[in-house]
């Protein structure tokens, strides 16, 4: 019974009510966008940010067995999240849908100046991909937490560097090769369609995302280290 408590309290702790708040300016703010647009499947935008608040979860739940000393369902969630993380990144390539405004960045402010449901559409991606990064940098400063505490603070930096580079990685297949998470579970499936998508663009695209990803989560990092004062 005290188990089963215990495991209440990460779905009730503070950073699950974040998650659980995010979701209402999200889901209220792509209401208002489909509402306007008249477009019902823009609604995967929500699934999307779904997807980037499981690797939050399956952070605080690895956390949550590592501080009980429970090895093997702290690496199963631990596993998780890594499978689940380049999820919240990925939210960043939803802001190819703001193509929808084309010629200059001047002449397409003055167009959609008095467009409400293009302002309604910019409201919702801002909302969703702020938010969607949001959880992943908030998970990944739990688990680069917990590697600190077991391996030591070089391993914790090592760590958070290789999984930008293999979540980079991760960004452009899904993007271009469209894959999810879950192919993981079809290995054959998964190496072909990602090599089959690799081009000369591949290298730029993940370097820019390595260095876009790695930034932004220097400066969660830096928030929550010296704004925040967490250990």
């Amino acid at each position: 019974m005290q188990g089963g408590d215990n495991m209440k309290s990460v779905f009730a702790g503070n950073k699950a009510k974040f998650a659980y708040f995010s979701f209402i300016f999200i889901i209220i703010s792509t209401a208002m966008y489909t509402f306007y647009a008249k477009e019902p499947h823009w609604w995967y935008i929500v699934w999307n940010d779904i997807l980037a608040v499981i690797p939050l979860f399956a952070a605080m739940l690895c956390e949550h067995y590592f501080s009980k000393k429970k090895a093997v369902p702290a690496v199963i969630f631990g596993f998780l999240w890594l499978l689940f993380f380049p999820n919240s990144p990925y939210m960043m390539t939803d802001l190819k849908y703001t193509s929808y405004f084309k010629e200059s960045a001047y002449l397409e402010y003055e167009k959609i100046g008095t467009n409400v449901t293009a302002w309604l559409m910019v409201l919702n991606l801002t909302v969703t991909v702020i938010l969607g990064l949001l959880f992943g940098m908030m998970s990944m400063r739990i688990i680069h937490k917990i590697i600190n505490k077991r391996f030591g603070k070089a391993t914790g930096v090592a760590f958070c560097t290789i999984t930008i580079l293999l979540s980079s990685f991760a960004i452009y297949i899904g993007r271009y090769a469209r894959v999810n998470s879950w192919d993981i579970v079809r290995p054959i499936f998964l190496i072909e369609k990602s090599l089959n998508s690799l081009s000369e663009f591949s290298p730029i695209f993940i370097a820019v995302f390595c260095i876009a990803t790695a930034m932004l989560y220097v400066l969660y990092y830096a928030f929550d280290k010296f704004v925040i004062k967490h250990d």
